[in-house]
C-alpha cells in the first residue's frame, strides 16, 4: 500500500549489493520536498489503520451475523441454561 518512499529490494539486487562497495546502488524513491515526504507517510499509515478498522467492523459483524442465525431451539436451550 504504502511503500513509495522505500526501496522495494529483490534477490538480485541483494545479491549486487554484495560487490557494490561505494554504496552507488542504493537508490530511494523521493520526494520534492521533505514535508512532502511526510504528508504521503501520514496518508499511508491512517490509511493502513482505517483498513484495520475495516476488517475489524467485518469481523465484529459476521460474529454478530453467525449468532443471529442461530436455530431458535439451540438458542432457547443457552437461555434455560444461564
Amino acid at each position: 500500500m504504502g511503500s513509495y518512499l522505500y526501496a522495494s529490494p529483490s534477490f538480485l539486487s541483494g545479491a549486487a549489493r554484495l560487490l557494490d562497495f561505494g554504496n552507488t546502488y542504493d537508490t530511494y524513491n523521493q520526494t520534492v520536498t521533505g514535508s512532502q515526504a511526510d504528508s504521503l507517510g501520514l496518508l499511508w499509515d491512517w490509511a493502513a489503520v482505517g483498513d484495520d478498522l475495516w476488517q475489524s467492523i467485518d469481523t465484529y459483524q459476521g460474529a454478530r451475523t453467525e449468532q443471529s442465525h442461530r436455530p431458535a431451539e439451540k438458542a432457547q436451550a443457552e437461555l434455560v441454561t444461564r
